[in-house]
């Protein structure tokens, strides 16, 4: 078993983490902040990996917070109802948590323009891996979300949300951010990416259009990009070695299995069907998070992992800023690959 690991960019044991006998690359999430010029920090990176894959993984179409507040109400109070809840935007009735005082509703900014038909009322959208909710009531200027009933907390930049209506649309692929790191990854020679939320082949086209020596995994985040692995992997891509495909569980099983959490089964079966060299991504021994023994559906679920045909695993954002749960998991990854 092999094995890949989220760095963060500062971290003072890449070292010791690029050293592990199962690490054949490290990842580089890019909603972490960076020091510009981005040229500098991933060239020191470079140098550490000592010729081991660095993964830039761009965000692409992946819905994110840039901010969220609880504040700033629309101008004027108004109804609008949810199912037989009517709801009142009016900030002098707030909604009381504890200390924290919320309206019952929040404005969220994210990172992409995107539209929702919202004719027929709010639509539902997901938080923190599922286990948070809101109703969309409205969108200003492509990218302000008005939410109702929740999120149930304060939301932080950098988090994902996940729509599950059909009516959406997103506003291009690439974020500038992408293409910053794209044009600096150039640069100091690096050409391993990951692609996020991959539904249909102009994704890949668009990187390859920037860099033409690109090394692709193609995260599979959504139905839209199971359909294109069962459409349109085989016949395109199967035979490139620069394109191949990554089950992003994170998303994935928000995206596939909120209504049904069993469907995440199928889904993780159809792409390693279609890429015998898939990579499985993210909820990864994450009970390392509480203490150093791991739950036992933790150690059965890379088993059983291990048995479908996946051979590399990634370890996401959980437990990797933190030397010791990551050694641990890496060891853990060894022993029983």
């Amino acid at each position: 078993m092999k094995a890949i690991t989220t760095v963060h960019p500062l971290s003072p044991f890449l070292a010791d983490i690029i050293g592990h006998p199962i690490i054949t690359g490290v990842r580089i999430n890019t909603v972490m902040p960076m020091r510009r010029p981005l040229e500098e920090g991933l060239s020191r990176i470079k140098k550490a990996a000592g010729g081991k894959d660095i993964w830039i993984d761009l965000k692409c179409r992946q819905i994110r917070t840039s901010h969220g507040f609880f504040f700033d109400a629309p101008e004027h109070p108004r109804k609008i109802v949810v199912g037989d809840t009517t709801y009142e935007l009016d900030h002098s009735k707030p909604r009381t948590h504890g200390v924290v005082k919320t309206p019952p509703w929040a404005e969220l900014t994210i990172t992409h323009k995107i539209k929702l038909d919202l004719s027929k009322g709010p639509i539902k959208c997901y938080l923190q891996d599922g286990y948070d909710s809101a109703f969309i009531a409205d969108i200003i200027d492509g990218n302000r979300l008005i939410m109702l009933d929740g999120p149930k907390r304060v939301v932080g930049g950098g988090e994902s949300i996940n729509i599950l209506d059909p009516s959406l649309e997103i506003d291009g692929y690439l974020t500038e951010t992408d293409l910053e790191f794209v044009a600096a990854a150039k640069k100091v020679g690096i050409h391993t990416y990951m692609l996020s939320y991959v539904e249909q082949d102009e994704d890949i086209a668009a990187l390859l259009a920037l860099d033409p020596d690109a090394k692709i995994l193609a995260k599979i985040e959504s139905q839209k990009g199971i359909a294109w692995t069962v459409e349109s992997f085989p016949k395109k891509y199967a035979a490139n070695p620069n394109v191949s495909l990554m089950a992003a569980r994170g998303d994935l099983y928000v995206e596939v299995g909120i209504e049904r959490p069993d469907l995440i089964i199928g889904a993780l079966k159809k792409i390693i069907k279609a890429d015998a060299k898939a990579v499985l991504a993210s909820r990864i021994l994450t009970s390392l998070r509480q203490g150093p023994r791991p739950t036992c559906s933790d150690i059965t679920d890379i088993e059983c992992m291990r048995l479908m045909g996946y051979k590399t695993l990634m370890v996401g954002d959980d437990i990797c800023f933190d030397k010791g749960p990551l050694m641990l998991a890496l060891d853990i990854l060894k022993a029983i690959g």
